[in-house]
């Protein structure tokens, strides 16, 4: 163990050199946080959200905030097989001896592996289970105010919503209660109620579901004090908190590359997106913010990368890619909105190397794009498919989800269609010899999410799912289209995680018995995964996240859902016909 113990902090100690922007400090009388992504590395450092409180959380003197990752594939199974902890990347200590143990979670699918760091590191799975002298266990990101049920039995409490003024609220306060001539045990269970007061934070241990006969949520009873609805915490001022990558490496997805969020939130409304309800409202950064912010990238020479749930609808966004150029920066855009895109646009990120644009029309066909309230015609994405070509970025990708509420076969014939026209419309362009645009198809399978108009419909069946990948990738291929697809049975898994109650917490701990062995797993789980997943919820439903506030309404959320349901009837009867 000792050997292998040895090689894998080399492993950290060479990662550390390899980057520029990385805190370390000196763990004396200061509170010792380890941060965890519950996926690799390359994965963790490519997520904007867990580098930013990564820098936030060491701004602090009194808290020294550390990072660790889920193994590497190749490493798993030594970790496993020799019982090496989980280590910190800074210091290389095992996630035991740190105070608090935080996880800053956006997948769903990374559930499992945030079971098994806390089971590699030695650090009780469930909260009930854990002693004084465990590290706190937590979680932030978009998965905690989303639907945290699923991991109440295993987290001590959750971050809801922007941390940036939660987080040193909650620490100030367990400093504090901690320095009392309390017993331990006393300590932490006086920290665990006074957490209830500060707005933004859920301590599952103080809420009792109960249950109808049929399996569904009856009522959520709050106990000691604790309140309900349970509110997210909401920036005010996002001009006064930078999101900005600080720690840079090449072993990212984006490279060196350091990103910047121009703002919060999206305001196009359409239905299937939850980042689109529970960042309500939209808060944009100003122009001379984000300069401030891109300022000691810009200095070194840095790539800047743009981030947002809608970058292209900034409402400053030729003048901040001008600002950018002007100070020698080279820019690049996450996506592109097909309505919103301009000639100055495309000419700004072609000139600063952008090799890639993304489009995403969703839908195959205008009429399932309005019921999904996506309003962009065939019309404006040919336009916009012309600009791009025209301008001789290399690369062109259109993305369409799969399994939506009312498709048809016409809808998946409708993909087919726009992607084999917008060929025909490169291919015409490249007459130019500069000119090169190649095009991409992606798909994804949907999945109802809770905070939607869409959180009432069903998930599509994985058989389904499969055959229409199958039908895109025969025709696409076809015609020399490349074509990229998820894998349904993830995004299944994925909606019974979403979805889920505390009853899942029982399923994730099978998975976690199982070795991540899902069919195995379900299989042995007394409850019916369909349940969660590939039923409809009728309106009177109270769903397992109805006592959090996020900031969108059911009422609203509802009035949606019955437009959607109520755009050509007939072909929602047969929609629904074809889940039965």
């Amino acid at each position: 163990m000792s050997t292998m113990s040895w090689q894998f902090k080399e492993k950290a100690r060479k990662r550390l050199a390899e980057e520029t922007g990385t805190v370390t400090k000196d763990w004396g009388g200061r509170i010792r946080i380890a941060l965890v992504f519950p996926n690799t590395y390359y994965v963790g450092m490519s997520n904007l959200g867990f580098q930013t409180i990564y820098r936030h959380l060491n701004q602090r003197p009194d808290i020294v905030c550390e990072r660790a990752f889920f193994p590497d594939p190749e490493d798993l199974a030594e970790h496993e097989r020799l019982r090496v902890p989980i280590l910190s990347l800074e210091s290389q200590r095992p996630l035991a001896e740190f105070d608090c143990v935080a996880f800053s979670t956006t997948y769903e699918n990374d559930y499992l592996n945030m079971l098994r760091i806390l089971e590699l590191s030695g650090i009780p799975i469930r909260a009930a289970d854990r002693k004084a002298v465990d590290p706190l266990v937590t979680m932030g990101g978009v998965c905690a105010w989303s639907n945290p049920e699923p991991l109440t039995p295993f987290m001590d409490w959750f971050f809801l919503g922007e941390g940036e003024e939660s987080s040193p609220e909650v620490f100030e306060l367990w400093q504090r209660i901690r320095e009392t001539d309390r017993h331990p045990d006393v300590a932490r269970g006086a920290f665990f109620l006074a957490l209830c007061g500060i707005e933004g934070i859920y301590v599952p241990r103080f809420y009792d579901v109960k249950y109808q006969e049929d399996g569904t949520v009856a009522e959520v009873l709050p106990y000691e004090g604790a309140p309900i609805p349970v509110r997210k915490r909401r920036l005010l001022d996002t001009n006064a908190y930078d999101t900005v990558s600080t720690v840079r490496t090449a072993n990212t997805e984006f490279g060196e590359m350091t990103l910047l969020e121009v703002g919060k939130g999206c305001g196009r409304g359409c239905r299937f997106c939850m980042e689109g309800e529970i960042y309500r409202p939209v808060r944009h950064r100003h122009t001379d913010a984000i300069l401030r912010a891109a300022e000691p990238a810009l200095q070194q020479g840095q790539r800047i990368g743009l981030v947002g749930a809608c970058v292209s609808d900034y409402p400053w966004i030729d003048a901040l890619i001008g600002a950018l150029r002007a100070r020698g920066g080279a820019v690049s855009l996450s996506s592109v909105r097909a309505d919103s895109l301009s000639a100055g646009l495309v000419q700004g990120l072609l000139e600063s190397g952008t090799r890639t644009l993304t489009i995403a029309p969703e839908a195959g066909t205008e009429r399932l794009r309005n019921v999904i309230h996506k309003s962009l015609s065939d019309r404006r994405l040919f336009e916009a498919v012309d600009l791009i070509a025209e301008s001789s970025v290399p690369s062109v990708k259109l993305y369409f989800m799969i399994g939506q509420p009312t498709e048809t076969d016409e809808d998946i014939e409708g993909i087919i269609h726009l992607a084999k026209a917008a060929r025909h419309r490169i291919l015409q362009k490249r007459r130019n010899p500069t000119s090169l645009a190649e095009l991409t198809v992606g798909v994804s399978s949907f999945v109802p999410k809770p905070w939607t108009a869409f959180q009432w419909c069903a998930m599509a069946d994985v058989r389904s799912l499969v055959g229409k990948i199958d039908q895109l990738r025969k025709e696409l291929r076809r015609v020399g289209i490349r074509f990229t697809h998820d894998v349904p049975k993830w995004a299944y898994v994925q909606a019974v995680l979403s979805r889920g109650d505390r009853n899942v917490a029982n399923l994730l701990q099978l998975a976690l018995t199982y070795r991540g062995d899902w069919r195995r797993a379900f299989r042995e789980w007394p409850r019916n995964p369909d349940f969660y997943a590939c039923r409809e919820r009728s309106l009177s439903e109270r769903f397992p996240w109805d006592h959090f506030d996020v900031g969108t309404k059911r009422e609203r959320l509802e009035t949606e859902y019955r437009r959607a349901m109520g755009e050509l009837p007939e072909r929602v009867v047969k929609w629904k016909a074809s889940l039965a």
